[in-house]
């Protein structure tokens, strides 16, 4: 989708390996434009459709049971472990005021294997995107006593307000994930040695819950969520919000 801009769709659209503009307004399924073209459907209670003002199309998540998944079998091409990936997504997300995380897209599987963003409010109340990467590896065996910390490592920022539409954005190449906002790349917290590489996955592609696919449940509208197995430039970053910033108002 070009959005306004000469060559959009060329340059921002390389290596992009998931494309979901949420748009078509009515169903169970939703199509995903990237190349792959990987199956997406809904939970058994579906997010709901809905549309702003200007008719603009995209999903409403209830946080108590919407979610989307891709089957594992068709999403290994989602599944980064040494190589750099990058995600975009347009979000205005509701928080229910305690300490609960809402994941927006991951394949992992906590302690063991694969990649989680997530939003969570903690006490002040602060609001918070995290990144996590998961590697049973550095155990000695699965499911023997670890070192605190030593399956999972991530990285954090701060000032992500509910109710309110942002572009979040992550690009990841190396231990030092970059995380943005309408653009512009943000401070980021990160365990002492940065993020280690995920384990290999073999979990679906889930989009607004757990892995388990039973809790932490993403509220909120979402709109074109794409994921790219490069590291965007922190130009790229700041072309989507440019081009897409008139249809929110932000």
């Amino acid at each position: 989708m070009a959005l306004g801009i000469k060559g959009y769709d060329k340059a921002i659209g390389l290596d992009q390996v998931l494309a979901l503009p949420f748009e078509e307004g009515v169903g169970v399924v939703t199509q995903d434009v990237a190349n792959p073209h990987h199956p997406m459907t809904m939970s058994v209670v579906p997010p709901t459709w809905v549309a702003l003002a200007n008719d603009r199309g995209m999903l409403e998540f209830n946080g108590l049971s919407n979610y989307l998944e891709c089957p594992a079998a068709d999403s290994g091409d989602l599944d980064f472990t040494t190589g750099d990936y990058s995600l975009a997504v347009w979000i205005n997300w509701v928080s229910p005021g305690i300490a609960q995380s809402e994941i927006l897209v991951a394949r992992y599987e906590v302690n063991f294997t694969g990649w989680e963003p997530y939003l969570t409010e903690m006490a002040g109340p602060i609001y918070y995107l995290t990144l996590r990467h998961h590697h049973a590896s550095f155990c000695p065996a699965y499911n023997a006593p670890c070192p605190p910390g030593n399956t999972r490592t991530g990285c954090y920022s701060v000032g992500w307000t509910p109710g309110i539409w942002c572009l979040l954005g992550i690009t990841r190449s190396g231990a030092y994930p970059k995380h943005f906002r309408n653009g512009q790349s943000l401070e980021v917290g990160f365990d002492a040695l940065g993020l280690h590489d995920p384990d290999p996955c073999n979990r679906d592609l889930v989009i607004g819950t757990r892995f388990s696919k039973d809790q932490d449940w993403y509220q909120g509208r979402m709109w074109n969520l794409r994921v790219w197995d490069r590291q965007l430039s922190d130009d790229d970053m700041k072309l989507i919000f440019l081009t897409e910033r008139h249809l929110f108002g932000v």
